[in-house]
């Protein structure tokens, strides 16, 4: 919901009520629109055509003589429902000498359409009723006028004595008298103190995840009173292009006109301060990403530098502990196809809301995390589970993958940098969606994975498979998949039949014909673990060349 452009008097209304009760409205009868006492009035108007509407704005108290429409009841008739269409406030006639009260179809017809109609006596003085309209549409608009100022000049003396920008944000809150946020342009919500204790964590996700895709919603489900109700939202941006959005909540009542002046009156201001305040926190945010990248590749020294630097930079590190890395492999994106610089404050919204000492950096589109090594590991991984949920919650990153090292001492973190690097690589490029990925699991590909490619290595691949390949090829066949099955099903021809969905005699049949292929016999143990090993080579190197 988009704030408009409001009209100050709004704020302070003249209405048909007011009206009712002027000096030169002596004598006026109200022949329709009792109902609407309270319809404000935004200024006179005297017309003396037929076409009333076409000389009259929105809110306007139409006056005239009526003169035009003389034996034309039809006509007037038309002109009310026109005048009813154009939002004019109400109309004023003051019927000529030689008839005697406005028609009972006129009337009939304004009452019908709940447009005010007013019949003037024939002693009013057009002047003097538009004359005393104004000064009172005058009078209330300095009264609202000089509130603003009052409500400015307090929210400036407020901005200077302010030593945070929360502190900012509370004194407009308390001008508005409702919640106020700011999503600026490195996705970082800035809230008050009472504001973050009213929404709570999972609705200050939700705002984020809603602000991170740029959408903009009417309204949100807020816990209010003892039960969830859908509370109008506003949204608008300040500082021009730099992205800063204000969102503001009707959580105690809707905004008033005075309050819409009020916030535009210190956009400018608002926005600059939060540009300052952007900036600063870039450069705070930058070098913890810079500690965290300068302790990755070994830039920091002994243990006691390394310690101190993270101290600096808000982190806590112990030189007596030990530290693995995980890197975020993305295996499905739904939301762009790696992180990005302006994802750094979502996550730190999300580690510090999950109250833990996880550091991170961005490395070439990667979420990298330094994590400390706890006694109870399963903490940890519990840990990274609820970062994963957060992660896909607020910014839909789809499924992940964990890829963690070893754990190894301060001095030795690029080592585990590395290892981390490394299992990411493999799980990439065979295809393995596992939440939480370790060396370990990978087995011998993390070993193979090191192994410099060379021709020994291409030789020793096609000696065992590429047989089995061309013939799949030119035959379609699956000979090695059937390898592959009986492999890994221990050599039991009954277990891979039933694997391959196949007869038994028809696994015996292909098995033969791997042998014939290959030249020698696969129930040799040796040879099975040749075979194994010339597997995951072509496993590494067919996903790696896709």
């Amino acid at each position: 919901m988009k704030l408009p452009a409001p009209d100050l008097v709004v704020e302070f209304p003249f209405t048909l009520k007011d009206l009712l009760n002027l000096s030169s409205m002596a004598g006026a009868h109200l022949l329709s629109g009792l109902d609407q006492l309270d319809r404000p009035i935004l200024r006179a108007n005297v017309v003396e055509s037929a076409s009333l509407s076409n000389w009259s704005k929105p809110g306007d108290c139409v006056i005239s003589s009526g003169y035009s429409f003389r034996n034309q009841d039809m006509l007037l008739l038309d002109e009310l429902e026109q005048l009813k269409n154009a939002d004019i406030a109400l109309l004023c006639l003051k019927p000529p000498r030689f008839r005697q009260g406005l028609s009972p179809d006129v009337v009939q017809k304004a009452v019908s359409l709940g447009f005010p109609l007013i019949e003037l006596p024939m002693t009013a003085i057009f002047s003097n009723i538009v004359q005393e309209i104004m000064e009172k549409i005058f009078q209330q608009e300095s009264k609202a006028f000089q509130l603003v100022q009052d409500k400015i000049e307090l929210l400036l003396d407020a901005f200077m004595r302010a030593d945070a920008p929360e502190a900012t944000l509370t004194a407009v809150e308390q001008a508005i008298s409702n919640p106020l946020m700011i999503f600026d342009e490195e996705n970082e919500l800035l809230i008050s103190p009472q504001t973050r204790t009213m929404l709570g964590l999972s609705l200050q996700d939700d705002i984020i995840k809603q602000l991170y895709k740029r959408n903009d919603r009417d309204t949100l489900s807020i816990p209010r009173n003892g039960q969830v109700e859908q509370v109008p939202v506003h949204f608008f941006d300040i500082g021009g292009s730099s992205g800063i959005r204000v969102i503001i909540l009707e959580y105690y009542g809707p905004l008033t006109a005075m309050d819409h002046h009020v916030i535009r009156r210190i956009s400018h201001l608002l926005a600059a301060e939060m540009k300052n305040t952007i900036a600063l926190k870039k450069v705070r945010r930058k070098y913890k990403q810079q500690f965290v990248e300068n302790w990755l590749f070994g830039q920091l020294g002994d243990p006691v530098n390394i310690c101190v630097s993270a101290q600096t930079d808000g982190y806590r590190v112990s030189a007596d502990r030990e530290y693995w890395v995980a890197i975020v492999n993305l295996n499905t994106p739904r939301n762009g196809t790696a992180f990005v610089e302006q994802d750094v404050n979502i996550i730190r919204h999300i580690i510090r809301n999950l109250d833990s000492n996880i550091m991170f950096t961005i490395l070439e589109g990667k979420l990298v995390l330094v994590v400390e090594n706890r006694p109870d590991s399963d903490l940890s991984l519990h840990e990274l589970s609820l970062l994963m949920d957060k992660l896909n919650y607020i910014m839909d990153k789809g499924d992940m993958s964990f890829c963690i090292s070893d754990p190894y001492s301060v001095q030795d973190l690029p080592k585990a940098y590395q290892q981390a690097k490394t299992v990411s690589s493999i799980s990439l490029r065979c295809n393995i969606w596992d939440h939480v990925i370790t060396y370990q699991k990978l087995g011998v590909l993390y070993l193979l994975a090191l192994l410099p490619e060379n021709e020994i290595l291409e030789q020793y691949e096609e000696k065992f498979l590429r047989p089995l390949k061309m013939y799949d090829t030119g035959h379609r066949t699956s000979l090695m998949e059937t390898l592959r099955v009986y492999l890994d099903s221990n050599c039991n021809t009954q277990k891979t039949a039933q694997l391959l969905h196949s007869h038994y005699n028809t696994v015996v049949y292909r098995l033969s014909q791997v042998e014939r292929l290959l030249g020698f016999p696969i129930h040799d143990v040796e040879t099975q673990l040749q075979i194994r090993i010339a597997y995951k080579l072509d496993q590494l190197h067919t996903f790696g060349k896709g």
